[in-house]
C-alpha cells in the first residue's frame, strides 16, 4: 500500500481499504499505528539533551571522583603503600556508569534519525517508485538526508553528493529525483501530468522540448525513448 495517494486512487479503493487512509490536504496517506507525527521528534530531541547533560555531569563527577582518588590513594599510600585497589575501583565504577550514557544517547539519535530521516526517505520511495522498488530507491534516497536541530525541533535536510547541507528542500530533491536519468528504471510515470508527455497520442498537437516540463522529459524518455532523443538533439542544435 502506498504512502501518499491522491483523492482519484483513493476513491478507487475498496471501502475496507479506505479505513487504512485519512486525509492530509489534497491528498491521502496511510494511518500507520506507533509511527509518531514530526512534531513528537521534539520529545526525542528533550530526552537527547539530557543525555548530553548527564553525560557531561558525568565527566565531571568523575574527573572529581579520579581526583579524590588520587588524594586518597596518596594518604593511603602514606599509611600502607596499597593504593592500586582503590584508584582501578574508582575507574571501573565511573567507566561503566559513562558507557551506559553512550549507549542510551546513541539508542536515542538512532530513533530520532529514524522517525525523521528514515520516514522521509521512505515516504519519497513510495511517492516515486515503480511497484516493487521502493525499498531499492529507498536506500538509494537516504545517505542523501540528514538531520539538524533549528529551533529546539530536528530538521530533515538534503545533504550534495558529497555529503555536505545543501540549500535544496525535500521537494525539490524529490524533483530532482524524478528528474535523474539513472533513477529512470525506478521511477514511476508522472502522477502530475496523467501520464500525458509530448510526443503522447493526447490528441493535441505534441509539445516541444521547451514546452515540456522536466517530468515530462523523463516520462517521454520511459515511453518513446526514439522521441525523445530526437527532440533533446533538435534542442541543443538551436
Amino acid at each position: 500500500m502506498k504512502y501518499l495517494i491522491d483523492k482519484a486512487a483513493y476513491d478507487a479503493l475498496e471501502p475496507s481499504l479506505q479505513a487504512f487512509y485519512k486525509a492530509q490536504g489534497e491528498n491521502y496517506v496511510l494511518v500507520i499505528e506507533g509511527l509518531p507525527a514530526p512534531e513528537d521528534t521534539a520529545g526525542l530531541k528533550a530526552k537527547v539533551d539530557e543525555l548530553l547533560r548527564e553525560k557531561k555531569d558525568e565527566k565531571t563527577k568523575r574527573e572529581q571522583a579520579e581526583e579524590a582518588a588520587r588524594l586518597a590513594a596518596e594518604e593511603a599510600a602514606r599509611k600502607n603503600g596499597d593504593t592500586e585497589a582503590l584508584e582501578r575501583s574508582w575507574n571501573e565504577k565511573h567507566t561503566k556508569a559513562l558507557g551506559e550514557k553512550d549507549t542510551a544517547l546513541s539508542a536515542a539519535q538512532a530513533q530520532i534519525h529514524a522517525l525523521t530521516v528514515g520516514a522521509t526517505a521512505a515516504r519519497l520511495a513510495g511517492e516515486l517508485a515503480v511497484h516493487g522498488s521502493s525499498a531499492v530507491l529507498q536506500q538509494l534516497i537516504e545517505p542523501r538526508l540528514s538531520m539538524e536541530i533549528r529551533d529546539g525541533k530536528p530538521v530533515v535536510i538534503v545533504l550534495d553528493i558529497d555529503r555536505r547541507p545543501s540549500a535544496l528542500t525535500v521537494d525539490e530533491f524529490k524533483e530532482q529525483l524524478f528528474n535523474d536519468a539513472a533513477l529512470a528504471p525506478l521511477i514511476a510515470a508522472s502522477r502530475a501530468t496523467g501520464g500525458g508527455a509530448g510526443g503522447g497520442k493526447s490528441g493535441g498537437a505534441a509539445k516541444t522540448w521547451d514546452q515540456m516540463s522536466g517530468m515530462e522529459r523523463v516520462e517521454l524518455r520511459r515511453t518513446n525513448p526514439a522521441e525523445h532523443a530526437r527532440l533533446s538533439a533538435a534542442a541543443k542544435a538551436k
